[in-house]
């Protein structure tokens, strides 16, 4: 750089020599000076601009890329929400062992409810049975369902549960509950469905009660003759033999008869009457009559001649 410096000096000085040869001596030798000065003092400035360090250029950042989305394998798929056009309901068309079954303290049994899936949602798995209120008696807050149930369906839902330590009638309440949190019971409604038991250190075995059913065939008509059958549905607390006969009003009697039942449950009895046309317009009746180990006469089937 400074050898650079040197190469400058004469063409300066050359220059000003020029320039004085056009003025005065003071003149000249003022320019030369000033001129002189000028031209070194522009040298160093561009010896002070070339030792500078060169700026190193910034690094050019390669363009932002957006990650392809990902799709995690450990996380559960989220749960659908439920179909606007998918109904939850339930009839209870059968339970075992009936209420008011007397039980000792602290015994186990089985409670089986038979339902039938009357709305249009079908039941599988994400569904639930679930404790609601009362007694649990031992049993679980939630029980998954164990099979598919299609709309018109049936199925039965069994719980293990133990009676309570202490002696009295307890109740537990159950209802369904939906994959989206709904709750629902069964019936028109949709009323929770319960456990009711009776706790009892020397239980007393009896008829807890007596359900009639009367059916006519044919439904409807007049034929030749009219076949009327009174079907009794008998529900015992626990085991128990009876003895029983059907009396009728026209003085027509069954004989005795005797049912054991082997644990608490139902049993279902029948009796017909026959009558053809022409018979007389008067009102009939049959009725049950329990003999033993209580005896006890329950209400009478009304049957009414429609075809006289």
């Amino acid at each position: 750089m400074q050898l650079r410096k040197n190469k400058l000096l004469p063409i300066l000085l050359g220059i000003a020599l020029l320039t004085a040869s056009c003025g005065t001596s003071t003149q000249r030798d003022a320019e030369i000076a000033t001129a002189v000065a000028q031209t070194v003092q522009a040298q160093d400035s561009l010896t002070e601009v070339a030792l500078l360090p060169t700026p190193t250029p910034a690094p050019t950042l390669p363009a932002e890329s957006t990650p392809e989305p990902t799709t995690p394998t450990d996380t559960p798929a989220a749960q659908a929400a439920p179909n606007q056009f998918c109904t939850t309901s339930a009839v209870l068309v059968g339970e075992n062992p009936p209420d008011k079954t007397v039980f000792l303290p602290g015994e186990y049994f089985w409670k089986t409810w038979t339902f039938v899936n009357t709305g249009t949602c079908t039941w599988d798995k994400s569904y639930s049975l679930v404790f609601w209120s009362g007694e649990q008696m031992g049993g679980l807050v939630s029980y998954p369902l164990s099979e598919v149930v299609p709309p018109n369906e049936t199925m039965d839902i069994s719980i293990y549960l133990q009676a309570p330590a202490t002696e009295g009638m307890y109740t537990g309440y159950w209802r369904f509950k939906s994959p989206w949190g709904a709750d629902f019971g069964a019936g028109p409604l949709s009323s929770s469905f319960y456990v009711q038991i009776e706790v009892s250190a020397k239980p007393k075995y009896a008829i807890t009660n007596v359900k009639y059913e009367l059916v006519r065939d044919p439904a409807q008509g007049c034929p030749t003759n009219v076949r009327y059958t009174v079907y009794a549905t008998i529900t015992t607390n626990g085991p128990l033999a009876f003895d029983y006969r059907w009396d009728q009003s026209d003085g027509n009697e069954s004989g005795i008869r005797t049912i054991t039942m082997t644990s608490a449950g139902t049993k279902t009895i029948s009796r017909e009457w026959m009558i053809g046309r022409g018979d007389s317009p008067n009102p009939r009746w049959i009725q049950l009559i329990v003999l033993a180990p209580q005896y006890q006469e329950y209400e009478k089937v009304t049957i009414l001649n429609n075809c006289p």
